[in-house]
């Protein structure tokens, strides 16, 4: 036997409607085969593949071709144990048959996922895609959208999402409180967003599995930092939006200087990433016993840069606002410049003790 017609039903459809176990070899069991599941379920779509499939093997017989047809099925669950479970019904085919050769007739895009399964013991010389025709861009569309799905990267991107907006609703809904389901889809949106172009999803996800996972080892503080940080920022919007209401009626450029002062986000904000950075540096020093004294200057840094920043908020809502400058802001800036100046001498000073002790070096 040269030949072999392989007609696969890789989710058993015949066995499970019919109760006809696999493989079904020869003509007259796939012809007996095909019109049981026929007669089963007639919109089954293996009943167009296993009449192709003999359909097939009778014009390959008028051409005096040595050939066999069989019906090769799966399991219900499509994946590693359907697999596996094909590949040994095919061996035990081929070792019955002495077939070297296959042409492989199947019912959709997934079934011929299992082409090199079957090419690494036969030779293909042909593929037969049976499909009815008026269901064949409906089940490749199907088919393409649940292969993508699976796909953890679009799973993450898309869906995640997705099933995050649809999961606020409904509970917001359940609890009665739709009026406020819109607002808070867009903050849960805005919050995704934040976090996926910040790049803080990994930080997120290192505190998650840090904590999740059994080890001698103690959780890092860089770890409980995120989630101190993440609280900050809720926080800091909250105040932010309530500056945002008290102004509101003085126009879109008041709400915005609003939400970025002082009294709004600014300075939780900076707290955030002073929070984030000073855990990185005590993790630094107990993993590596050295300590990073950039910290010093880092934190005077930030600090600076909000007193600057407050400053000129303030200074452009007096200007083009309330016009009516108040020359007492200035002193932020001043502030600002006065403190970026003393971190550098305590960073200089600190650095200089630092450098003449053995024990501790900076990186």
């Amino acid at each position: 036997m040269g030949l072999l017609i392989i007609a696969i039903d890789r989710d058993n459809d015949l066995g499970r409607k019919t109760g006809i176990r696999s493989p079904v070899i020869g003509r007259a069991a796939n012809v007996k085969a095909a019109l049981e599941l026929g007669l089963a379920d007639p919109e089954e779509s293996d009943t167009n593949t296993m009449l192709a499939a003999i359909q097939t093997y009778d014009q390959l017989l008028k051409d005096d071709k040595a050939v066999e047809v069989v019906t090769i099925c799966g399991d219900v669950r499509v994946g590693t144990k359907s697999d596996m479970k094909i590949a040994n019904i095919l061996d035990q085919v081929i070792a019955k048959t002495k077939a070297t050769n296959a042409i492989l007739v199947s019912d959709g895009a997934e079934d011929l996922e299992l082409e090199p399964i079957i090419r690494s013991r036969l030779r293909i010389d042909s593929t037969k895609k049976v499909v009815v025709q008026q269901s064949r861009p409906i089940e490749d569309t199907l088919y393409t959208i649940v292969h993508k799905m699976e796909d953890p990267k679009i799973q993450r991107q898309f869906i995640f999402p997705i099933a995050l907006v649809a999961f606020v609703y409904g509970l917001l809904t359940w609890f009665g409180l739709s009026d406020i389901a819109s607002g808070a889809i867009w903050v849960v949106l805005g919050g995704y967003m934040l976090v996926k172009v910040a790049g803080w999803e990994e930080g997120f996800r290192s505190f998650y599995t840090e904590l999740l996972t059994v080890t001698s080892e103690r959780v890092s503080f860089y770890s409980y930092a995120w989630l101190i940080a993440a609280l900050l920022m809720i926080v800091g919007i909250t105040r932010g939006l309530d500056q945002m209401q008290e102004v509101s009626a003085e126009g879109p450029l008041a709400m915005v200087l609003a939400f970025l002062s002082l009294d709004g986000v600014l300075l939780l904000l900076l707290g955030a990433v002073v929070v984030i950075e000073v855990s990185r540096t005590v993790d630094g020093y107990l993993r590596d016993g050295v300590f990073n004294i950039n910290i010093v200057r880092f934190i005077f840094t930030v600090a600076s840069m909000g007193l600057i920043t407050a400053g000129i908020i303030e200074i452009v809502n007096d200007l083009f606002v309330q016009n009516n400058f108040d020359a007492n802001n200035v002193q932020y800036i001043l502030s600002g410049i006065i403190l970026s100046f003393i971190g550098l001498l305590v960073h200089d000073s600190i650095r200089e003790r630092v450098e003449e002790n053995p024990l501790a070096t900076d990186e």
